[in-house]
């Protein structure tokens, strides 16, 4: 039997950062409470919302880490 593996699947790029929240400009539809990653693959939070149009939409995530971002940081789900 083959192994199934999880691979990244870009979340979208940060807009805003507020306290331990982000605000990211949407890639793909995540579901809620999705755990989410850097660009290093570290685990940094889980989403903790999604809104706006469906094919612009924004994703909040919240953050269970200290490090900064910097605007422009890409985030990843895993699928």
């Amino acid at each position: 039997m083959s192994r199934l593996k999880r691979r990244p699947v870009a979340l979208g790029i940060l807009l805003y950062s507020v306290g331990n929240e982000v605000i990211l400009k949407g890639g793909s539809v995540p579901r809620l409470g999705a755990k989410v990653y850097d660009e290093e693959l570290n685990h940094v939070g889980y989403v903790s919302n999604v809104f706006g149009p469906v094919d612009s939409h924004f994703v909040a995530i919240k953050l269970t880490t200290n490090k900064q971002y910097s605007q422009d940081s890409k985030f990843y789900t895993m699928e």
